[in-house]
Formats: C-alpha cells, sequence, structure tokens
C-alpha cells in the first residue's frame, strides 16, 4: 500500500509538471509518536479485564506527507499522507479554491485500517470565512461514504473541526473542538470504535522578518474506545486528560522550515472501572519534519 501512495504522489508530479500548471510546489513531512494510545490489537475492554483494569497506553508512530501545489492564483491542491493514532492510515486528494474573505476545501480520501482487510473510500470538505486581518472561522469534516451497504468496506470514519480566532498584533490566539471517530468490525460480529474529542486553546507568537513561530496550546481531551458485540452490550474505556503543548516552526531559508512540536497531559483520570495509568510523562506526543518550497516552476 505504500508503494500505491507513492505511485499516486508522482502521478500527481508528473501531470502538473507536464502540463505546466505548477507555479510552486511545497513538500513537508514530519513524523513522530502518540504514547496516549490505546493498543490496536486489544479486543477486551480494560473495565472487564481481570488483570489489566490500568490503561496501558501504547507508543503508536504518526506521520504526515504533504505535497502542496499553486494551481493558479485562486486554486491550490494538497495530496496528504497521512497516520493517525485514531483514523490509522489515510491518503487525502484536496483541491482549495482561495479569495480575500472565503476558502473552500474540499476532496476525496481513501482510507487504509493496520490490518488492511479493505479500503474505505469518503470524502472531506472544509470551509473558512474571515475578514483578513481581524478575525475568521472555519468549519470541515471528513466521513466514509456506504459504510452501511459494505461498498469496499464496512468501516466507518467521521471527523469534524470548528476553529475560531482573531489576528492581534504579534500573536493569533484561537480555539477549536475537534472530534475523530473511527469504527472497525471484526470477526464475531465485534464493533470496536475509537474517538478523540479535544477543546483546544493555542496562541501564535510571531514577528515580521522572524524565522521563529512559536505555537502554544493546551485544552481537555478525551479519549474513548468502545467495545460492542452480539454476545454483549457496548462497553467503553475512556480517558480525559488536561494538556499542554508546543509547537515551533523555523524558516531556515526562503525555501527550507522546520517543524516540532510536543505535547503532554497536564492531569488525567480514568473512567471506572478502568482505572489510571501510572505516569503522564508516558503520555507524551511529539513530532518533527521539514518543509521544503520549490518556487517558480513555470
Amino acid at each position: 500500500m505504500k508503494h500505491t501512495f507513492l505511485t499516486i504522489i508522482c502521478a500527481v508530479f508528473l501531470f502538473f509538471g507536464h502540463v505546466g500548471l505548477l507555479s510552486s510546489l511545497e513538500i513537508e513531512l514530519t513524523g513522530g509518536m502518540n504514547n496516549m494510545t490505546f493498543h490496536p490489537d486489544r479486543v477486551f475492554a480494560h473495565a472487564v479485564s481481570q488483570n489489566h483494569k490500568k490503561f496501558q497506553n501504547y507508543p503508536y508512530g504518526l506521520g504526515d506527507l504533504h505535497v502542496k501545489g499553486e494551481v493558479s492564483s485562486k486554486m491550490d491542491f494538497d495530496i496528504h499522507v497521512s497516520r493517525d493514532n485514531i483514523l490509522q492510515n489515510t491518503l487525502y486528494g484536496k483541491i482549495k479554491t482561495t479569495s480575500d474573505f472565503f476558502n473552500i476545501e474540499f476532496g476525496p480520501f481513501i482510507g487504509v485500517p493496520d490490518e488492511i482487510t479493505g479500503l474505505e473510500a469518503g470524502i472531506m470538505g472544509s470551509m473558512l470565512v474571515s475578514y483578513p486581518g481581524i478575525v475568521f472561522l472555519s468549519v470541515g469534516g471528513s466521513s466514509s461514504l456506504g459504510s452501511d451497504f459494505d461498498f469496499l468496506s464496512n468501516n466507518n470514519r467521521e471527523t469534524y473541526e470548528v476553529k475560531a480566532g482573531i489576528w492581534l498584533s504579534g500573536i493569533i490566539p484561537s480555539i477549536s473542538i475537534s472530534s475523530k471517530k473511527y469504527s472497525k468490525h471484526l470477526e464475531d460480529s465485534l464493533v470496536i470504535r475509537d474517538e478523540l474529542s479535544r477543546i483546544t486553546v493555542s496562541v501564535d507568537f510571531f514577528k515580521k522578518d522572524f524565522p521563529l513561530i512559536f505555537t502554544f496550546s493546551g485544552g481537555l481531551e478525551t479519549l474513548t474506545r468502545s467495545y460492542a458485540s452480539d454476545y454483549y452490550s457496548e462497553i467503553t474505556d475512556e480517558l480525559s486528560a488536561v494538556f499542554a503543548g508546543i509547537n515551533l516552526k523555523w524558516q531556515i531559508t526562503r525555501p527550507l522550515r522546520l517543524i516540532a512540536g510536543f505535547e503532554i497531559p497536564v492531569t488525567y483520570s480514568a473512567k471506572a472501572p478502568m482505572t489510571d495509568p501510572d505516569d503522564r510523562f508516558k503520555l507524551y506526543k511529539f513530532s518533527c519534519g521539514v518543509s521544503y518550497n520549490f518556487f517558480n516552476l513555470k
């Protein structure tokens, strides 16, 4: 499946490069780990376990590859390959139309579970309304198509995010509400649903002609995993946390930018009968990467 992702990306390069539509191209690659994750192979809830009532974190590897291009002054594209501890593996193809006050982004996606039991097709979209330099509001989401009819797969994924912010002198404070849900159907009529809900407050600090942008964030998140079967009613494990994080973007040269981020729970609480994990320092999340921009491709 990795070869399929790379083949699609290369095809996009060749197509846009051949027809001469690209005026610029940006490639961004980041990777890291999220330890606040339920074990992917777990098929019984901590709540009903005899020996493992305590939440056991799992080091889930993360990754994002963006290939972004400017087709015209009013249209961009973004090919995005993502590995996420909730949605697992996803390939997005997005087109973005831009204007001074209104932006729309939409496109299809293909989901690939870690077990590669089948593909999941869906669509995503977002809309941003802004008054440049003053305020902005964005609403977006994604959903699988045809999961109820077993089209490609009967797994199902849904996301949404609402974000609002204001531009001030040197800072951009914002608040967002987001959710990710992924349900997978296993053998013996077992359905496992992972969900992450977050309320996040963040502040970007920047200065004109200064190469560093700092983003400080914090908020409340709830991680749940539900187990449902024909043989018993739904059982849910839940872990809530107040988190804090920092993200750094460093413009080394005009085309080259370094990216790094770190996040950790400040306090956390497991919903009984599951019990709290041992140590917040084992629940950290980090990522780092690089972005390179190719200018004047026409």
